[in-house]
């Protein structure tokens, strides 16, 4: 089956080609530019790759989205991660001491292992975080002096009696 790689119709057919050849050649740029010209030697292909990848620009997300991983498809992924469980191997305990042989508790003296699924909450916390990065629910936090404004200091310099001021 081929994957359907949808490329930007704002770029001319030699960048569409070359960005679906990039997708296919699994972001070798050298290999992608030698798919769309096949005429072109290897060390030149190399230079002229890594220039037109710079040229056009390619987004991660056209990335993706050209390997198959589209916003539906991480949106399954999450909600999978969401319920993640986990299966623990469990010893019951019975509710009270009997001996071996005895009609009423016949297994009392002998130890089962039971599997059951419980809720993973470790994981889901891990996907629970990621699915509000994604939907952009964090506070943007602030860079170092970013909050601050800063004003220019004015410094009065004495030198043979007269005042200057100077804006450093």
């Amino acid at each position: 089956m081929r994957e359907v790689i949808r490329v930007s119709a704002k770029r001319s057919l030699r960048e569409r080609k070359f960005i679906k050849a990039y997708v296919e050649n699994g972001g070798n740029a050298t290999e992608a530019y030698l798919a769309v010209n096949p005429k072109v030697k290897r060390d030149s292909a190399r230079v002229l790759g890594a220039r037109l990848l710079a040229k056009v620009n390619v987004s991660v997300s056209e990335l993706l989205d050209g390997l198959g991983v589209t916003d539906t498809y991480l949106g399954k992924i999450l909600k999978e991660g969401l319920e993640a469980s986990k299966v623990v191997s469990v010893v019951p305990i019975p509710p009270k001491p009997g001996k071996e042989g005895s009609p009423d508790l016949p297994e009392a003296g002998s130890k089962n292992v039971e599997f059951i699924d419980i809720p993973d909450y470790n994981v889901r916390v891990k996907y629970l975080d990621m699915a509000y990065k994604l939907k952009g629910k964090y506070k943007e936090e602030e860079k170092e002096g970013e909050g601050l404004k800063l004003e220019p200091l004015r410094v009065i310099i004495r030198s043979d009696g007269k005042d200057k001021k100077r804006e450093d």
